[in-house]
């Protein structure tokens, strides 16, 4: 089933200046995402395990990101691209807390799917190549896949809506997803009811569910920040 998640309502585990909290349960086994606060001035170590992607997306905040001899600085709307094995570590520099979501794609390792082998790639969505789909009313913006970062583990990607924009009911009987909205606000089908997801909120859903999505009454557009884990799937529309 379908999740709808706040990241307000997380009780984040806390050490020394950094806080964790998950924000998939058991419920999907391809993905494991959580959001992440680093407060001002500290730093956050972690390593990514064997066999899984991990996906770093900055929404709010600013800081640098660093693996061995790699460095980036990273804002609003950065998008981090991490090879599995590499430790890595995120300094808030900034004078507000650093706020990301993290995603590990599969979290466990082991399928034996190729993975990302760039060691560590930032993109900004500010100068990402924005893609056109006209015949769906919908703009790209592709961080993992499509000439961006390249892996079969993971697909991820910021979508632009127009106010008219409809992605009707639909599953993947293959992979699971999750839409982070960024600006505006969304309304999606969730276990058969209408849910209105806004910034500061994520909508996951396992294999199999069924989803649509449009922009919520009120707003003229949006955009939202999706995730396709694994990334070859397919879709079955109802």
């Amino acid at each position: 089933m379908g999740r709808v998640v706040t990241f307000a309502q997380l009780t984040p585990q806390k050490s020394e200046g950094v806080g964790t909290a998950p924000i998939t349960r058991e419920d999907v086994r391809e993905m494991s995402a959580s959001y992440v606060r680093v407060e001002t001035g500290k730093r956050w170590n972690d390593r990514v395990p064997d066999g899984s992607d991990c996906y770093l997306f900055v929404l709010n905040g600013s800081g640098a990101i660093a693996s061995d001899d790699a460095r980036h600085t990273v804002s609003r709307e950065s998008f981090a691209t991490i090879e599995e094995k590499r430790r890595f570590t995120v300094e808030n520099n900034g004078a507000d807390p650093l706020e990301m979501v993290r995603v590990l794609a599969p979290p466990n390792g082991g399928r034996g799917i190729a993975g990302f082998s760039g060691k560590l790639r930032v993109a900004e969505r500010r100068t990402t190549p924005v893609v056109d789909i006209p015949d769906e009313k919908k703009r790209r913006i592709y961080f993992v896949g499509h000439g961006a970062a390249q892996s079969e583990r993971g697909h991820a990607m910021i979508v632009v809506y127009a106010k008219d924009t409809v992605t009707r009911l639909h599953h993947h009987p293959n992979a699971e997803s999750m839409f982070v909205p960024l600006d505006g606000a969304l309304e999606f089908t969730v276990n058969g009811e209408q849910v209105k997801v806004a910034p500061g909120q994520a909508a996951y859903f396992a294999m199999h569910d069924t989803h649509g999505l449009h922009v919520a009454p009120g707003h003229p557009g949006a955009s939202f920040l999706e995730f396709h884990i694994p990334a070859a799937f397919t879709t079955v529309r109802e």
